[in-house]
């Protein structure tokens, strides 16, 4: 769809700091028009009124899930979840009611949502569009991971080359850092995933790709 004029995005969230931060975001550095709202069921009210491009939506919304406001904003416009470090559960509900993507705040910057929120927009991207956007390489299943760990979007594209086999080295060329910057990747992911070796944290990230999210 070609658009003429600013693209629009909802912000749907409850916490009144978050969602100001959000929207003056969008509006100063990207030139979006945004509308707030704190309601899950407001939300779905409003973007049936004046149909906007993309929903930005906070995953700690009151009964976000059991409202069905997801499935609902998705049948309007493709949805975006918000989540904070420990919403994997969040996550994973509102993929299954229709989210298009989800984020993980801490692991992408103010120009990244803004690109997230256009490809979604404009062409309908996916998880793995907006994972590419923040400098993810993976699949939908790794949002829940990110979201329960804590893990940033560098994070878990650094688990993602460790899975597919590329030692410290190869990793360090493809992303065109150090090897030093990529041990302590990985010793931060050790420590949030909990785990002990690279064996574990592979297995880890297996586990994440087989539940499907």
């Amino acid at each position: 769809m070609t658009h003429s004029s600013p693209l629009t995005v909802l912000i749907a969230d409850d916490d009144l700091v978050l969602r100001a931060g959000l929207a003056g975001t969008l509006q100063r550095g990207s030139g979006l028009t945004v509308v707030e709202t704190a309601s899950g069921a407001e939300a779905v009210k409003i973007a049936e009124e004046t149909g906007p491009d993309a929903a930005l939506v906070g995953a700690r919304i009151p009964a976000l899930g059991a409202s069905g406001a997801v499935k609902d904003l998705s049948a309007v416009a493709p949805v975006v979840l918000l989540a904070f470090p420990g919403d994997g559960e969040a996550v994973r509900e509102a993929l299954a009611q229709g989210a298009t993507a989800s984020l993980v705040y801490g692991s992408f910057t103010p120009p990244e949502l803004a690109e997230a929120v256009r490809a979604v927009a404009r062409s309908g991207a996916g998880q793995d569009e907006v994972d590419a956007i923040t400098g993810v390489r993976g699949p939908a299943a790794a949002a829940a991971l990110r979201a329960d760990s804590g893990l940033t979007g560098r994070e878990a594209q650094v688990l993602r080359l460790v899975a597919g086999g590329m030692s410290n080295a190869m990793i360090a060329d493809h992303l065109v850092v150090s090897e030093k910057t990529v041990k302590n990747h990985i010793n931060h992911i050790y420590a949030k995933l909990h785990v002990r070796n690279r064996t574990q944290a592979i297995e880890r990230w297996r586990a994440s790709e087989a539940v499907g999210v």
